[in-house]
C-alpha cells in the first residue's frame, strides 16, 4: 500500500489549506473494491486502522499546522477510541465519515473525533447515508459535497435542489462546506455559488507522493 496526498484549498483565494491523504493499492484495484471487500469479510476495521497507520507515518513529513484528512467508517471510529490511538499534534488531523458508515455506528463519531483532537468531516454529502439529517445530527466541521454534485450541478435540477439543502444544513450547525471533484473553471463558479468554503480537484492538483506534496 501507498500513500498520496491531494490539495485542499480555500477558495476565497486558493491557498493551500490541507491535504486529503489517500491509499493506492499495489495490485491497482481502487481503494472502494478493497474496502467493500474487506467489509463482506468483517475485516474493514482492520484494513482501515493499518491505512490510517501508514497515513500517520507519511504525514510526519508534512510541515507543522498542515490539514491532514482521512476516511474512516463508523466502527473505525469506535477502534480509534478504544485503541487510545494518538494523532501528530504537530499537524490539524480530520477524520472523515464514510458515507457507507449505517446510522447506528455513528452516533458516537462528533464525541470521539473531539476527544482525539480532530476535525468532523462527513464525507460524499448527497450519497448513501450522508444525508442532511446526517449533518444535523453529528453537526460535522465539514462538509465534503460529492463530486457528482457539482458534475451534475448545471444539467439537473434535483441535484441543485440536493446540494442547496446539504449547504444549507451545513451552515445551521456552523460547519463548512467543501466541493469535491472540481476539474474546470465551471466547477470553480459551481463551488462559489453554493457558497462553499474549500475545494478539492483535480484543477487544484492531483493525489501524489509526500515527497512531490508542498
Amino acid at each position: 500500500m501507498a500513500v498520496v496526498f491531494q490539495p485542499i484549498v480555500d477558495l476565497r483565494d486558493c491557498t493551500l489549506v490541507g491535504f486529503e491523504a489517500l491509499s493506492r493499492f499495489a495490485d491497482g484495484r481502487p481503494p472502494e473494491q478493497h474496502l467493500s471487500d474487506a467489509r463482506e469479510r468483517d475485516r474493514l476495521v482492520d484494513l482501515e486502522l493499518a491505512l490510517l497507520s501508514d497515513i500517520r507515518r507519511e504525514a510526519g513529513n508534512l510541515p507543522d499546522g498542515t490539514l491532514v484528512t482521512c476516511n474512516a467508517s463508523g466502527s473505525t471510529f469506535d477502534a480509534l477510541e478504544r485503541n487510545g490511538e494518538g494523532f501528530d499534534p504537530r499537524l490539524r488531523w480530520g477524520l472523515e465519515l464514510s458515507e457507507m458508515s449505517a446510522p447506528a455506528a455513528c452516533t458516537a463519531a462528533r464525541r470521539i473525533s473531539a476527544a482525539l483532537g480532530c476535525l468532523l468531516l462527513l464525507d460524499d454529502a448527497g450519497t448513501a447515508h450522508s444525508t442532511v439529517e446526517r449533518i444535523s445530527e453529528l453537526r460535522p466541521d465539514i462538509v465534503k459535497l460529492d463530486r457528482a454534485i457539482v458534475a451534475r450541478h448545471r444539467d439537473d435540477a434535483n441535484i441543485r435542489a440536493l446540494a442547496a439543502r446539504l449547504c444549507d444544513a451545513a451552515r445551521v450547525v456552523g460547519a463548512r462546506v467543501l466541493v469535491e471533484g472540481i476539474e474546470t473553471a465551471e466547477h470553480v463558479t459551481v463551488a462559489h455559488a453554493l457558497g462553499a468554503d474549500y475545494a478539492q480537484g483535480y484543477l487544484f492538483g492531483r493525489p501524489a507522493p509526500i515527497e512531490h506534496v508542498g
